[in-house]
């Protein structure tokens, strides 16, 4: 049989891949889908999923409001930049999640589902776990940094596969181009579902620590597929891999069909009720290892058969494109891209330098730990003939300049949030 060699695929550590039929499970592309990635903003799916089901529990409506606390209205960009205060509308909190990816709107359902972002993201690890999302762990709602925050892209399939299933009748919220809020108007960030033809959801994400991710569902000649891309080094290069490897198992299923278990395609059911657990994705067993170095899961089936070629390209272009990684799309919810560093933390004001500087010193070890980009300013006012030291942490974004003072706070630091103007 001949296979593929995986060395240049993985000469990316954060790439992963895997195409699934949406309606029998069959594997018809896997790279790597069971080993621990970054999930950035496919988080939110769950977050998506956690609210779709408080609804059909009668727990929350669509024209119900969520109330934005302090905290949600400091997260990073991508965010609706919601106030302190205010209040958004359930349904207009799914389309900010799912179109815009806004971080400030995760932390808003989190806190309004779970009651603190942290409770959430409990319930978030213990539904995967009930999914059969074995591999995934949740430490927040929106996909924002953290290190422990980890998941597959056979457990993103697996998301995926249950959002259609069970929400029908709110998936049309993943098919939407852009929606409207406050007198402005958000598109899409999903160009998969924008330019390749039956394509029609899910979610993008990226973080630098994640790479370029993609959800995306498409459907032709009554097949349905899934296609997970983890840790792409663009996003072109990302969504042309997509493209690749699902018009790649369309054709290879109307060359073979009995790719597809016809067992298992039958008729859509009723919709699972939230909480039933479904048969996990059915993921093929490893190939036959090569001389260098083991083979990735691959449906035997189908390795025997696709057009390798045709893969080499689609592996190529996400696993080896050396292109700068600075392209992110503003807006897919990554921290780092846009992210706006104005803002600063002041710790004291002394009438002598010395003092200032002596504050600095005694506190900058763990506000660098946390924040490592932070820099340390000491600048001087006057308030009539005397003179005031300021001391300062600056180049801080907005949620870790209020972090920095609660914790500060929390050891009984005085702390100033403020945001610096030119």
């Amino acid at each position: 049989m001949a296979v593929l060699a995986p060395a240049t695929a993985h000469a990316n550590p954060k790439y992963a891949a895997l195409v699934i039929h949406a309606d029998t499970g069959d594997v018809l592309f896997d790279r790597y889908s069971n080993e621990q990635r970054y999930p950035a903003s496919l988080t939110k799916m769950m977050t998506v999923y956690l609210l779709f089901e408080a609804i059909e529990r009668g727990e929350i409506a669509l024209d119900d409001d969520f109330r934005v606390s302090k905290r949600a209205s400091l997260q990073p960009a991508s965010k609706l930049g919601l106030a302190r205060g205010s209040k958004i509308e359930v349904e207009t909190a799914i389309e900010a999640l799912v179109i815009k990816s806004a971080n400030d709107v995760a932390t808003v359902v989190a806190e309004g589902l779970g009651g603190t972002e942290s409770e959430f993201a409990v319930l978030m690890t213990r539904k995967a776990r009930e999914l059969g999302m074995r591999d995934t762990t949740f430490r927040n709602a929106s996909g924002l940094p953290n290190s422990a925050q980890k998941t597959t892209a056979r457990d993103m399939a697996i998301l995926s596969r249950r959002l259609i299933q069970d929400f029908p009748q709110h998936f049309h919220y993943f098919q939407q181009v852009s929606f409207d809020w406050n007198g402005r108007t958000y598109r899409s960030h999903n160009r998969v579902m924008l330019s390749m033809e039956d394509a029609d959801g899910m979610k993008t994400g990226y973080t630098r620590a994640s790479g370029y991710n993609l959800s995306t569902t498409a459907e032709r000649n009554g097949h349905r597929l899934i296609g997970i891309v983890l840790g792409g080094r663009s996003s072109a290069t990302r969504d042309r891999h997509m493209k690749d490897i699902l018009n790649t198992a369309f054709v290879e299923i109307k060359r073979k069909p009995d790719l597809i278990n016809p067992i298992l395609l039958a008729a859509p059911q009723p919709r699972l009720k939230p909480g039933t657990v479904a048969q996990p994705v059915m993921i093929a067993a490893n190939t036959v290892p090569t001389e260098t170095m083991p083979q990735p899961a691959v449906a035997p089936s189908v390795a025997a058969d696709l057009n390798l070629e045709s893969l080499k390209v689609a592996i190529s272009s996400v696993a080896n494109d050396n292109r700068a990684v600075d392209e992110a799309v503003y807006g897919e919810g990554d921290a780092e891209s846009g992210d706006v560093r104005d803002w600063a933390v002041q710790v004291g004001a002394y009438h002598r330098k010395m003092q200032a500087v002596g504050r600095i010193e005694t506190l900058q070890d763990g506000i660098l730990a946390n924040v490592p980009v932070a820099e340390r300013e000491v600048n001087v006012s006057r308030r009539g003939r005397r003179e005031v030291w300021r001391a300062r942490f600056t180049n801080l974004n907005a949620y870790e300049a209020q972090t920095t003072c609660e914790r500060l706070e929390r050891n009984g630091d005085d702390c100033l949030p403020l945001r610096m103007t030119n």
